[in-house]
């Protein structure tokens, strides 16, 4: 036992250690921002859209964006533009849409000649904090509506609309589909870094059933997509779209499959809303902006409304579905289809129409190359087109072939497949009519530098389907640039290299592939078991030996069951930050089979290094990525914690005048809630096959991160109650002082009140309850902890006095008991006189009367210094007892916080936002004020009953609460209630029954 208290002490220490690295290292691999500012080249205007609802919103508006010089609102006249609304998102402001709307109107401005140019329209929704309190999602939902049907009315004849919505924008632009009314005129939907199908913090239950709401009522209109344990969708080069007969499987799908619903994420550098929670299963196509055609970066959460690379991907989009009627009014395409293929070629790839044949030239250069592997350059351009002829005849075992131009433009035609013919003139081969393969190639982002253009064909597959062609032809174009082509054919049974990803105990690297050939251009590593989004493997490409000294490798990241996460990246040096990371943004489906359908790492490699390619398992990444994909776990481990702790300071109470009296973190110093979380893994199995209890949270996670969260809690749970000892004992008269600026009380008055609740607790329920009622729950808890802490504060503050005092006074009576004793053995000890030879002894009154009442005296301050030693610490005196309930106190304020600062900015509008915690914090409330009327805790019986409840309460927060963070508030009222019921129960039973206690 001692042995694994001394091991569990360690893994503490190393939790949190770990826990604090994985924050730091949030912010050391992070690329940097390559976003380029928007800037608007007139003055940012906006004229608010009036309309009946601003009566019933007071502090909601509608605007339309506009840059003019003259202050005219652009409003008075019909609109003539295709409507597009942004919707802001969690304390977003309704002028973030300057970057889109900017981009939009230079756009119009430099194709005056088409006509077609959009409306811009933004919603200022006072920057109200939507993600942490859903009753705010309802409000602005509803509003929402009211601007879409006020929109329309702007317009001659009604203009379907284009939603975009950023962060839980994006949320509410999904929401409105729910209404039959509203999604016949939505044309579209983009989402930018959205959680869409769950949130990042469900902190209360309003937003918890906003989501749940939105996806029942999504799931009867409109096809779910979800991944199975056949999906790989590495084996194609885009998403497939929803067939007709899916579409029509489902009653009423018809009519929301119309609407095309497209989705993005940040990648690494958002740390508010991670990557996996950007993709919704009701999706037509996602997207991560690192993956999109010209962006090619990672932007963060606030910049991916700004970032110019960004806007104008999507402004470009909504001009290709844009279409101008004969009344001179512009529209969004109604052909969704179309429009699909629209948003594959601007958010996923460019995918060039497969051309008919091609016409070529035969007094050109014409060359014929047979090797297996060229690189072939020409520093200063080319005067005249150049053509190279690649036989397609080879070896069985030469498969692949890939090959790479250099500086050729996108939309130039530079790759063919053709049948070759001799010409009697110079005896050379050429062609004559050759097929463009634009359609396979594909264009690689390259940091700064052009986008590398590169093909990986399959040699059979072009021999079996195109029997009549003999060769591929690289044609270059003429130009002053230097520019060539590099061409690379290969066994793929060469450069297919299977791993697993090491286990998380395997420390050091490994080597995959000991030494690439000079002139490889592209390498695959299948990679099995990275089943876990904490998972992380970090690859490594070295240069062995260059050519030159500057060098560009292309990596991309495919993850076969998550549609739409390809991310790639440009490895420039071997200690480059980022390094190269192979994480999934995903939990694996269940009984998906990783070996079949591995996580795919194409590596398109410089032709002009040998390379060693070697891999680890990345501990830094793996932390890092649990503290940004698991934190919102904390609060349901912290309050399984204290809940152990409490049922663990029931039974045992200190005695009165000991020092463990004086230690507040009894009980604190335990490791018996680790058994919780292996237990409640084995319980969560047991539940779901009984089906009999609620089923607990889908969490299929590793027991590896519960171990870390919840020995970082076991951590966090000592500090917290070290910081609040210490806070009372030295900082109490601060917090004092800081109580009185808050509820504005003079010294007198809360001197009189802090002694009237101290003395009558009843007093400070029925006031903090009223609080409660009367404005806010959470202002009512704000009140209930500052008195709790203050009283708690001066009770310590009492009982720390008298313990020293009565130290004080058992030092200074043993100090006089010794000099007592040694003088009375003095005064026994014969002197150094003349006695006679005999003395009659002769009774002395005096000292025998005194040694009676000694006698007689000593067995009564025995008795009572006993009955002294057996008194408990019972009321306020049981510190630890009450320490722990102010941290629950506590938690149940922070989980409160968001709901007070709704209520507190509601004030300002007369608006009334429900309460969705009003009823547990009542509870607590009451049940705080009863057990402090009590005296609680009481010497009573019966502890081990309430021990096996709060033990049932721990593992129901860790099944339950680690999602759902507002079910804390239930658990936490439970427990207050049991606590206070419990207490009452036992006092009025020993009132009844004082025999049977004794």
């Amino acid at each position: 036992m001692i042995v694994f208290r001394n091991c569990a002490v360690l893994l503490v220490i190393g939790s949190i250690c770990s826990f604090i690295y994985g924050i730091g290292q949030l912010h050391v691999e992070v690329e940097p921002n390559a976003c380029r500012m928007t800037y608007m080249f007139g003055e940012p205007m906006f004229a608010r859209v009036h309309f009946a609802a601003n009566k019933q919103f007071p502090n909601y508006g509608l605007y339309y964006y506009y840059e003019s010089v003259r202050r005219e609102s652009p409003l008075k006249s019909r609109m003539t533009g295709a409507p597009v609304i942004f919707v802001p998102g969690n304390a977003g402001s309704y002028k973030q849409v300057r970057s889109l709307a900017s981009v939009a109107l230079r756009k119009a401005r430099e194709h005056v000649e088409t006509g077609v140019h959009l409306d811009y329209y933004t919603i200022d929704f006072d920057e109200e904090l939507s993600a942490v309190y859903g009753g705010y999602m309802y409000h602005q939902q509803t509003f929402l509506k009211h601007c879409i049907r006020s929109i329309l009315t702007l317009y001659r004849q009604p203009s379907p609309i284009v939603l975009i919505g950023h962060s839980m924008g994006g949320k509410l632009a999904q929401s409105v589909l729910t209404d039959a009314e509203i999604s016949q005129h939505i044309n579209a939907i983009i989402s930018i870094s959205t959680p869409l199908d769950q949130p990042v913090l469900n902190l209360d239950a309003h937003l918890g059933q906003f989501y749940v709401d939105t996806h029942t009522q999504l799931s009867r209109t409109r096809t779910a997509s979800k991944p199975t344990n056949s999906t790989n969708v590495c084996q194609s080069l885009h998403q497939k779209q929803l067939s007709e007969e899916r579409m029509a499987s489902q009653e009423l799908s018809p009519k929301l499959d119309n609407v095309l619903l497209i989705s993005t994420g940040g990648g690494n550098r958002d740390l508010l809303v991670n990557a996996g929670l950007t993709s919704s299963q009701f999706n037509d196509l996602h997207a991560m902006t690192s993956a999109i055609p010209r962006v090619s970066l990672s932007c963060d959460h606030l910049s991916a409304v700004w970032c110019l690379q960004f806007m104008q991907v999507i402004n470009r989009f909504l001009f290709s579905i844009a279409q101008r009627r004969s009344d001179d009014t512009v529209i969004f395409s109604s052909n969704k289809q179309r429009n699909m293929h629209s948003a594959l070629s601007h958010f996923v790839r460019r995918r060039p129409r497969q051309q008919s044949l091609v016409n070529l030239p035969s007094r050109t250069n014409w060359h014929e190359e047979r090797r297996l592997v060229i690189n072939k350059f020409f520093a200063s351009g080319l005067k005249s087109q150049y053509h190279e002829l690649i036989s397609l005849q080879r070896q069985e075992r030469y498969k692949k072939i890939a090959i790479e131009a250099l500086n050729v433009e996108s939309d130039e035609n530079w790759l063919f497949g053709c049948e070759a013919q001799r010409h009697n003139d110079n005896e050379s081969l050429t062609c004559d009519k050759a097929t463009p393969l634009t359609h396979l190639i594909q264009r690689l982002p390259n940091a700064e530098i052009e986008a590398r253009s590169i093909a990986v064909l399959d040699l059979h597959n072009l021999r079996k389907t195109y029997q009549q062609w003999s060769h591929l032809l690289v044609r270059l174009p003429p130009g002053s640039q230097r520019t060539g082509y590099n061409l690379d054919i290969y066994d793929p049974k060469e450069r297919i290299v299977d791993i697993r990803i090491p286990r998380w105990y395997a420390y050091g690297r490994r080597t995959a592939v000991n030494e690439t050939l000079q002139g490889t251009l592209h390498y695959k590593l299948r990679v099995a078991e990275l089943v876990e989004p904490y998972q992380s493997l970090r690859v490594h490409v070295e240069p062995l030996q260059c050519l030159q000294p500057n060098y560009r490798i292309t990596a991309k990241l495919c993850v076969p069951w998550a549609a739409g996460f390809e991310r790639y990246q440009t490895l420039t040096s071997p200690d480059q930050k980022p390094g190269l990371y192979v994480n999934v943004p995903t939990l694996m489906p269940r009984h998906y089979n990783t070996s079949l359908n591995p996580v795919v790492l194409d590596l398109y490699l410089d032709p002009i290094c040998r390379y060693r390619i070697s891999y680890e398992y990345s501990y830094a990444d793996a932390l890092s990525r649990i503290v940004l994909q698991y934190y919102g776990w904390f609060p349901a481990h912290l309050v399984c914690v204290l809940l152990i702790v409490l049922r663990n300071q029931l039974d045992k109470f200190q005695h009165v005048g000991s020092f463990n009296s004086l230690k507040p973190y009894v009980g604190y110093l335990q490791y018996t809630s680790i058994y919780l979380v292996t237990g409640c893994r084995l319980l969560k199995k047991l539940i779901l096959n009984l089906k009999v209890f609620p089923e607990p949270e889908p969490l299929d996670y590793s027991i590896n991160v519960s171990i870390i969260i919840h020995c970082t809690a076991i951590g966090i749970s000592i500090l917290l109650v070290l910081g609040l000892w210490l806070a009372l004992t030295l900082y109490g008269h601060v917090f004092y002082r800081l109580a009185l600026r808050l509820t504005r009380l003079s010294t007198s008055s809360s001197n009189i009140l802090l002694s009237i609740m101290t003395h009558l607790p009843i007093t400070y329920g029925i006031l903090t309850i009223g609080v409660a009622i009367g404005a806010s729950s959470g202002l009512g808890l704000l009140l209930a902890f500052v008195f709790y802490f203050l009283m708690l504060s001066n009770a310590y503050k009492d009982y720390l006095e008298d313990f020293l005092w009565q130290k004080a006074a058992d030092l200074v009576k043993l100090t006089t008991t010794g000099a007592q004793q040694q003088q009375q053995s003095e005064d026994q000890t014969p002197a150094n006189t003349e006695q006679p030879l005999f003395e009659l002894d002769e009774p002395d009154t005096e000292t025998d009367s005194e040694t009676e009442a000694l006698q007689e005296a000593q067995p009564a301050a025995e008795e009572k210094s006993d009955e002294k030693a057996a008194e408990f610490c019972v009321g306020l005196q049981n510190f630890p007892f009450h320490v722990t309930l102010l941290l629950m106190l506590f938690m149940l304020l922070l989980l409160n916080g968001p709901t007070t600062l709704a209520w507190l900015r509601s004030r300002r509008h007369g608006i009334n936002l429900p309460d969705p915690s009003l009823v547990t914090n009542v509870i607590v409330l009451a049940s705080l004020s009863l057990l402090l009327q009590l005296r609680a805790p009481q010497k009573l019986r019966g502890y081990w009953i309430l021990s096996l409840v709060l033990y049932f309460c721990a593992g129901c927060v860790l099944l339950y609460s680690q999602a759902a963070v507002y079910r804390l508030n239930y658990v936490i009222a439970g427990a207050f209630a049991l606590l206070a019921g419990q207490q009452s129960l036992g006092c009025l039973l020993e009132k009844l029954l004082p025999k049977y206690f004794d």
